[in-house]
């Protein structure tokens, strides 16, 4: 009976657990939904389907106001010590039900979250078609003051193709929303970030790149060596470059968040990339990402997140962006 219980128990942490290597936070596996969570048709709002996957807010006493005439969601204001509780809006227009992998950041820190009263760093579920399914959500807030915060949506989680075309953007990315959220004082903070890297220029005019990985230099150009698929060796620290470039007329300040089987990993010595590219300017990060000992395709991929610690009615674009995902195929070492 004893060994029974232990087998259940080893059960319930692989469910919920990632991989054992990393120890991982716990992950989320949503197939039933509270009554609190309501699916509302598209043909409620709109006749209009748009292809693609949706991510946003909605405040619980706007639920029955219609999405053109809500107020807006890129700020909201809460009590010190108070939680960030509003609903979270999920939908796609495919015809079939959509897999996502839901996570959180908040301050460019990837934290644990509520989603329909569970608490994970990961929620996995399916969005089902011609729907927007509104989720009660939660984040804990400890400090008062200006925090930025956004919902990041990985698409099809378990799809990890090895064939580089499959690769390509704009493949394989993200669905994300920002939003501020201020405890108290609401003044925007000067100094959150890490020292930024700052681009060359090389009076760049075409192709904008604003974080792609690259393999290591080996005599070809950078768009030759974009790195789609590549094999790697368990508790491998493996080697890449990190490639911006800014052909606008105007500089531009962003975060990029390195990212490994969908949590942050460290990269270059950080978790968090500040870059300032000047216009016209280039540049290339190099740096490590220590790899798992686990046999199989690793899902590896960088997010974006422009003009950090602004109104978000001042930015670059209010959502969160990604390359393509890169596989690093770890297989059996010698």
């Amino acid at each position: 009976m004893r060994n029974i219980v232990f087998l259940l128990l080893s059960s319930l942490v692989v469910l919920f657990v990632g991989c054992s290597s990393y120890n991982h936070p716990r992950r989320i596996n949503h197939s039933e939904w509270s009554s609190q969570v309501r699916q509302v048709p598209f043909s409620k709002w709109s006749n209009i389907v748009h292809r693609g996957l949706g991510v946003g807010f909605v405040r619980p006493e706007d639920r029955e106001t219609n999405p053109y005439r809500r107020p807006p969601t890129d700020q909201f204001q809460i009590q010190p010590g108070d939680a960030f509780t509003t609903l979270l809006i999920l939908n796609t227009g495919y015809d079939e039900a959509y897999p996502v992998l839901v996570s959180v950041f908040l301050d460019y820190r990837q934290v644990s979250f509520s989603l329909d009263g569970h608490q994970g760093f990961l929620h996995r579920l399916d969005i089902p078609p011609g729907v927007t399914m509104e989720i009660p959500f939660q984040v804990s807030i400890e400090k008062a003051g200006w925090h930025d915060l956004f919902v990041v949506a990985f698409r099809e989680p378990e799809n990890r193709p090895t064939d580089p075309q499959d690769r390509l953007p704009p493949s394989l990315g993200v669905g994300g929303r920002r939003t501020v959220v201020c405890a108290g004082d609401c003044t925007r903070p000067n100094s959150l970030l890490p020292d930024r890297f700052v681009g060359e220029d090389v009076s760049a005019h075409r192709t904008d790149i604003n974080a792609f990985p690259l393999l290591p230099e080996d005599g070809r150009s950078p768009k030759q060596r974009l790195l789609l698929v590549a094999n790697a060796k368990p508790g491998e620290d493996f080697s890449l470059i990190l490639w911006a470039r800014n052909p606008d007329n105007q500089s531009r300040d962003y975060v990029v968040l390195p990212m490994l089987n969908f949590y942050q990993v460290s990269f270059a010595g950080s978790e968090v990339l500040h870059l300032h590219m000047p216009a016209g300017s280039e540049l290339f990060i190099p740096g490590q990402i220590r790899l798992p000992d686990e046999e199989g395709v690793h899902e590896l991929q960088f997010l974006i997140v422009f003009e950090p610690y602004h109104p978000l009615d001042e930015v670059r674009d209010p959502f969160v962006v990604s390359d393509m995902r890169s596989a690093l195929v770890v297989e059996p070492g010698e």
